[in-house]
């Protein structure tokens, strides 16, 4: 577990000073310079020579550690008072600060913020509070309940991004033309399932045929009879309409496929045989993208590496990109140990980190970066886009109604959140999760309602 003195001793780190410049470099696309000095962070952002300098005080520092939790808010219309700035949301969070005497001070174009936000990015970007918990969760995830973003529904807020808005805002009023980011969105697809009987290892079919014999013996004859019409009116089988949606909207959608098998009950989904080797095919000669989905304990048993070396030779025989992106199974993400392996092998990003319980911010970001391991000091050679939601998060884990437009109404709130701060709206939704027309509705609905965002003028 990091404890909070350890914490205090790298920031002192010159790589991970490093780090947090690139952050801001990425957002705002000036320069930056990033001291730690006497306890105390300093930010000098410049462009054609013209600075201002951003100080940070410690406040709240210690208190990450704490399981008290300590929160306090710093509200839009003081905000708006003691600076004429505007922030995102109502207010800005303060994690781990009671209360607080002070916000923000300015002298010439030097400002001084009472709190410790840089500790707290690097803190919340890199999951420090999710190491080496226990989880109870029957699939081993971190859960929601042991966040500190539980609090007040913090979780359902990109509060770094909140932060980095306000940063950014001080920034231009100072004379400062940083980079505005504007709001995009994506779809992917983790592919569990093709087909109930077609492809699918003989060890699963056989045990569907016995279950089916008994309970639904039509679908056994229908199989039998034929076998195109059978998958063609699968309800798994929304390959082609999920891209369909996807080219109406100007957008591909990504597809995630499982390459090896690493608990029975978990995985053995289906092999690569030449009918899912066409349907790979397909994918790609329609402009989408093919990726990986790790079985259920790739992660836990070292096997990453030897699934995206499987994955890549399917394709690579295909004549299909190899340049890949992915998600673990069942959302099960070791933050360190998963994402070291994901670096190592050189994968492009990972599109795992949300929580499964709601959907939302886990990462306090809905923006890409590339994570700092504290204990190697170093950044890790892999991306983290974060997943904002998983339609089963929504519909099976929360039971938000579909029929009253609860559901619809939810994500909507956690879309104009990526909106307000010019982020990324990453949503899942299962290939096999079409079962009725009012999921596909809801689908189309999100996606319409995204794309007319991603047509407006960013406020």
């Amino acid at each position: 577990m990091v404890t909070s003195n350890y914490f205090s001793e790298i920031l002192s780190d010159n790589l991970l000073q490093d780090w947090v410049g690139t952050i801001f470099r990425e957002r705002f696309d000036i320069d930056v310079q990033v001291e730690f000095t006497e306890d105390y962070f300093c930010l000098i952002f410049s462009k054609n020579d013209h600075f201002v300098t951003i100080n940070f005080t410690d406040n709240g520092r210690q208190a990450f550690f704490s399981k008290e939790n300590t929160l306090s808010y710093i509200s839009r219309e003081a905000i708006s008072e003691t600076t004429g700035l505007e922030i995102p949301n109502e207010n800005l969070a303060l994690f781990g600060v009671s209360e607080i005497d002070w916000f923000i001070r300015k002298e010439n174009n030097t400002f001084t913020i009472n709190y410790d936000f840089i500790s707290y990015m690097i803190w919340t970007l890199n999951r420090l509070e999710e190491y080496e918990v226990k989880s109870e969760d029957k699939h081993s995830r971190f859960e929601l309940k042991d966040s500190h973003l539980f609090k007040d529904g913090l979780y359902l807020r990109p509060i770094v991004d909140e932060w980095v808005y306000f940063i950014g805002n001080i920034l231009l009023a100072s004379g400062i033309d940083c980079k505005q980011n504007k709001f995009s969105y994506e779809v992917s697809h983790d592919v569990d399932k093709i087909s109930r009987y077609i492809s699918v290892p003989k060890t699963k079919v056989i045990t569907f045929f016995l279950i089916d014999l008994v309970k639904r013996p039509r679908l056994v004859v229908s199989y039998l009879t034929n076998r195109k019409f059978f998958f063609d009116n699968e309800t798994s089988n929304t390959f082609d309409w999920l891209m369909d949606v996807s080219e109406k909207h100007g957008i591909i959608s990504k597809f995630y496929f499982i390459p090896a098998s690493t608990s029975f009950k978990f995985d053995f989904r289906y092999n690569y045989t030449h009918f899912v080797k066409r349907l790979i095919k397909k994918i790609d000669n329609r402009g989408h993208e093919v990726g990986i989905h790790y079985s259920y304990n790739a992660s836990s048993k070292f096997h990453i590496k030897t699934e995206w070396m499987k994955l890549r030779k399917i394709l690579s025989e295909l004549n299909i990109p190899t340049d890949l992106g992915g998600r673990m199974h069942y959302l099960r993400i070791s933050f360190l140990e998963t994402l070291r392996q994901l670096s190592t092998i050189g994968q492009k990003y990972d599109n795992t980190l949300t929580f499964h319980e709601t959907g939302g911010f886990r990462c306090g970001t809905c923006f890409p970066y590339k994570p700092f391991d504290i204990y190697n000091k170093s950044i890790l050679n892999v991306e983290i886009r974060p997943l904002i939601v998983m339609e089963g998060s929504v519909l099976d884990y929360s039971k938000i109604s579909i029929d009253d437009d609860k559901a619809l109404h939810y994500i909507k709130k956690i879309v104009l959140q990526c909106y307000k701060v010019g982020g990324r709206f990453s949503l899942l939704w299962h290939n096999d999760e079409f079962e009725s027309e009012k999921k596909k509705e809801l689908y189309c609905q999100i996606l319409e309602f995204c794309s007319t965002l991603n047509n407006t003028k960013q406020v």
